[in-house]
C-alpha cells in the first residue's frame, strides 16, 4: 500500500520487496544498516529506508499513547503508512527529514535512533496542533461573547475594547510572562466538548486580558491560544512508555538504544530541552532546589506548584538520564531560563 499526500507519494507498498528484505535480515539492526547504505549510495529514500520507517513507526506507536490519525480508531498498518505520508508531505520539510537524519547518523543503529526521534517529534507536533485547534475555537467563542474584547477587521486578531486595532508583532514570551503574573486563577483541564465551565472561563479571560494589555495591539487567536496553553500547561506531550521497560518496543531495534552512537552538541541539547519547556517550567527551573518558593514564583497554590515542580523534575531526570554530563547540561539550561526572564 502506498500513502499519498498531494503530489508526494510514499512508496510504502513498493515494499512488496519487504518480504525479500525481511528474509535477508540476520542480526538485529540489519535493516537499519541496509537503509543507511541505500541513503549513502542513492541520496534518497528507497525501499529499504521506507521499510525501516514503517517498522519503526509500528513499534513506536505500539509503545506510546499518541492517538491515531483522525480517519482511524486504532494504529493499524494503514494508519502508520498514513502517518508516514503526512511526514513526507510536510511543507518545507517533507523528504528532508530522512536526509537530515542520515547526515547526522554514523551507522545503521544511529540512523534508526534519529528516525525514531523524528517520528516522536512529528507526533508531538500533530497532537499539539489538534488540541490547540480545539482551544482556538473555544477561545473565539469566549472572546466573541465578552464585551471587553474586540475582533480586528481581518477577523484573525483580537484587541482590548477601546484599544487600537494594530497588529501586534512582539515576542510571545512577553505575553506569557504577563499571563504568568495573573494571580488567583487556575485551570487543570478543559472538557472535550460542550460549554466552558464558569471558573475556567474566568481564568482564561483574565489571562487573555493581561496578554492584550501587555501587547497594546491586536493579537492573533493562535498566539492567544498559545499563551493560555503556556499559562495553564494545558497541552503537554503524551506520557511515554519507558523504552527499556517495553520488550515490544525493543523488538528489532535493540542495537539502536543504549549505545552512545550520536554526538550531539550540548548547545543543541540545551535548545531542544528549552523548546519543550512551558512558561511555568522556565520560571521554575532555576529554582527547582527551592521548593518553598515554587508557589510564590508561579503565583498558584502550593498543591498546584508542587505538581508542576515535581513533574518538571521528573521530565528533566528522564531527558538527561543517559547523559554523562547531565549536571553541566542542566546548569546551562537553568542559565538559559534565567536569561529569558525580564530581569535576566
Amino acid at each position: 500500500m502506498a500513502g499519498q499526500r498531494g503530489d508526494v507519494r510514499v512508496e510504502v507498498g513498493v515494499v512488496g520487496q519487504r518480504a525479500a528484505l525481511d528474509e535477508g535480515l540476520g542480526e538485529d539492526g540489519a535493516l537499519g544498516a541496509l537503509a543507511f547504505a541505500e541513503l549513502r549510495s542513492s541520496g534518497q529514500a528507497g525501499a529499504a529506508t521506507v521499510d525501516l520507517l514503517v517498522r519503526l513507526g509500528r513499534q513506536f506507536v505500539r509503545s506510546h499513547s499518541f492517538p491515531p490519525p483522525d480517519a482511524y480508531s486504532t494504529w493499524s498498518d494503514e494508519a502508520v503508512e498514513d502517518l508516514l505520508a503526512d511526514m513526507f508531505s510536510r511543507p518545507g520539510a517533507g523528504h528532508k527529514f530522512v536526509l537530515t537524519c542520515y547526515l547526522k547518523a554514523t551507522d545503521g543503529p544511529s540512523l534508526e535512533r534519529l528516525l525514531l526521534a523524528a517520528i516522536r517529534s512529528f507526533l508531538i507536533d500533530q497532537a499539539k496542533s489538534t488540541e490547540r485547534g480545539k482551544l482556538r475555537r473555544r477561545l473565539e467563542t469566549l472572546l466573541d461573547g465578552d464585551e471587553r474584547f474586540a475582533r480586528s477587521q481581518t477577523r484573525l486578531r483580537w484587541f482590548a475594547a477601546g484599544g487600537v486595532d494594530l497588529p501586534w508583532q512582539g515576542d510571545r514570551d512577553a505575553l506569557a510572562r504577563a499571563a504568568m503574573a495573573v494571580r488567583g486563577v487556575s485551570l487543570a483541564r478543559l472538557p472535550e466538548s460542550g460549554p466552558t465551565p464558569r471558573e475556567a472561563k474566568v481564568a482564561i479571560l483574565a489571562v487573555v486580558q493581561a496578554a492584550l494589555a501587555e501587547a497594546a495591539g491586536a493579537v492573533s487567536t493562535e498566539d492567544l491560544a498559545w499563551v493560555v496553553e503556556q499559562r495553564f500547561e494545558l497541552l503537554r506531550p503524551p506520557v511515554f512508555t519507558s523504552l527499556e521497560a517495553d520488550n515490544t518496543w525493543l523488538e528489532g531495534v535493540e542495537s539502536s538504544y543504549g549505545a552512545d552512537d550520536v554526538e550531539i552538541d550540548q548547545n543543541d541539547q540545551v535548545e531542544r530541552l528549552w523548546a519543550t519547556l512551558s512558561a511555568a517550567d522556565r520560571v521554575l527551573l532555576p529554582h527547582l532546589a527551592e521548593r518553598n518558593r515554587w508557589a510564590n514564583l508561579l503565583g498558584v497554590g502550593v498543591a498546584r506548584a508542587t505538581t508542576v515542580g515535581e513533574a518538571l523534575a521528573a521530565r528533566l531526570r528522564a531527558a538527561t538520564a543517559d547523559d554523562a554530563e547531565c549536571d553541566e547540561l542542566l546548569l546551562r539550561l537553568a542559565e538559559r531560563c534565567r536569561a529569558a526572564l525580564p530581569d535576566g
